[in-house]
């Protein structure tokens, strides 16, 4: 192992490599890291930092994964390998769910998307020095052929979710996956298998929830011929199945409490037996568990066991609701176009500006499932090849729709009129319509804007205007989106 000279850790003479090709990025990180108070050094490929690190003793390097010659995450594995106390930061323009992954695997710091800002570095770098010196011990792990993601999105919660796969799929640690219905539970359960040293075996699951109580017990340890009525041959559980894999226990707070306590012993002793059998079965599994419930409120209420949780909740993952990611919505439903493109004769299909909008405003409560749902079945009963705002289902519109606004608008309106016209007639007005309109006109139309937040295409399609005519109004009644 190469030795290089002891870092001393005052902020002045902290050493930082920036590796990119990119001399934009070189520019911006010296003038950022400089002005920090920390010395730079800079490298387009490589060889050339590879030199820097041998040179100099270098606390933090920043590394591009798109490097001409070497990729960076090959190239941040064999200089963790040489240097395991470099703290390395990955820097991408093509934030994957692979790319994080991977980096996280190879024991990177961190990993950081492409366009940052200034105060994001320095968060970044202020964060990493806090971190003590050690050994990386994920440095030795192979890289394997990139796959396709399970995983869509890129919002700031999706971001961290790749990267604690990545950590934790280092490791052979239990996992306890939390989130809501129709969140991607056993998606993140298979991501974790696909990525850890385990992948090329088996990854096993059952539901918990699915399985009838008295037949659970037979699917998870399996059962000896004659065990029971019907029980005709030998049967292979699912925890003989996993052995050298995964056993993913999805909705684990369905499981029965006579079953947790004996699953516990599995996990503790590595043990078990057959229904009918005496022989002992030793299974080496990695386990993942996954529930849409809240597991310390089924402990106060005495239907989980507090020892099994502790035992699962070694690594816990939470995954938001897609309703607190709206972001991902677009990039999601663009993947499920592209995927229902390849799995139905229907052919491409675009989703319209309004339509997209009312997509990514709506609630989602059955979460990534009803929203993979949704759009097939828009795939399927759209002959066109747009679809519109008006083809979506009528459930989207409980709330801020055109019909809601209407009513809202009609009941307001009615009010304003009713004041209006007894004006009016008390004043004994010989040219009512002359003048309630004028009064009438700007009211309406800044109700309208304000309900449609200055959504100018929406306001004119209500009103029957095109976009021209309703800027006019606005110019000529002196409104003002305030």
């Amino acid at each position: 192992m190469s030795k290089r000279p002891e870092n001393k850790h005052s902020k002045e003479q902290t050493q930082i490599l920036v590796l990119d090709d990119e001399p934009s990025i070189r520019w911006v990180m010296e003038r950022t890291l400089t002005q920090a108070g920390y010395v730079p050094h800079l490298a387009a490929d490589a060889p050339e930092a590879g030199q820097l690190l041998k040179n100099h003793s270098i606390r933090l390097a920043f590394v591009d994964i798109n490097l001409p010659g070497q990729d960076g995450l090959s190239f941040t594995r064999e200089i963790l390998k040489k240097y395991p106390s470099l703290l390395t930061i990955v820097m991408t323009g093509e934030s994957t769910m692979y790319n994080t992954v991977e980096a996280m695997k190879s024991g990177v710091f961190d990993y950081l998307s492409k366009p940052f800002n200034i105060e994001e570095i320095e968060e970044l770098v202020n964060r990493a020095l806090r971190v003590p010196v050690n050994i990386n011990s994920a440095a030795g792990l192979k890289s394997r052929k990139p796959a396709e993601d399970l995983l869509t999105g890129q919002s700031k919660s999706m971001r961290e979710l790749y990267k604690s796969i990545g950590r934790v799929a280092a490791t052979d640690l239990t996992v306890l996956i939390q989130g809501e219905s129709g969140t991607g539970k056993e998606l993140i359960a298979r991501s974790i298998h696909r990525h850890s040293l385990r992948s090329s075996n088996p990854f096993v699951a059952i539901n918990c929830a699915a399985i009838p109580s008295e037949l659970m017990e037979s699917e998870l340890f399996g059962h000896e011929k004659g065990a029971f009525t019907g029980a005709t041959e030998r049967k292979h559980g699912k925890l003989e199945l996993a052995s050298q894999g995964t056993l993913f226990l999805d909705e684990i707070g369905d499981m029965p409490m006579r079953l947790q306590s004996k699953l516990l012993r599995v996990l503790q002793e590595k043990q078990f037996e057959r229904l009918g059998g005496h022989k002992l079965i030793t299974t080496d599994m990695r386990v993942i568990a996954a529930t849409h419930q809240n597991l310390q409120n089924l402990i106060h209420k005495s239907k989980f066991r507090t020892d099994l949780y502790y035992r699962l909740n070694v690594f816990p993952v939470n995954i938001a609701p897609l309703r607190e990611r709206r972001d991902d919505i677009p990039v999601l439903v663009e993947h499920f176009l592209q995927k229902g493109n390849k799995e139905m004769a229907v052919g491409r299909k675009e989703v319209e500006p309004e339509a997209m909008r009312e997509l990514t405003r709506y609630d989602w409560p059955g979460n990534v499932r009803e929203l993979e749902n949704t759009v097939k079945s828009l795939m399927i009963t759209n002959v066109t090849g747009i679809i519109t705002r008006e083809s979506l289902p009528k459930n989207f519109f409980k709330s801020g729709n055109k019909v809601d606004l209407d009513e809202s608008l009609e009941e307001i309106m009615s009010r304003k009129l009713d004041y209006f016209v007894r004006n009016a007639i008390e004043s004994n007005s010989n040219s009512l319509m002359s003048e309630v309109i004028p009064k009438v006109e700007r009211p309406l139309l800044k109700i309208l804007l304000q309900q449609t937040n200055w959504n100018q295409q929406k306001t004119a399609r209500i009103l029957g205007i095109n976009r021209n005519t309703l800027r006019k109004k606005i110019e000529t009644l002196g409104l003002k989106n305030q």
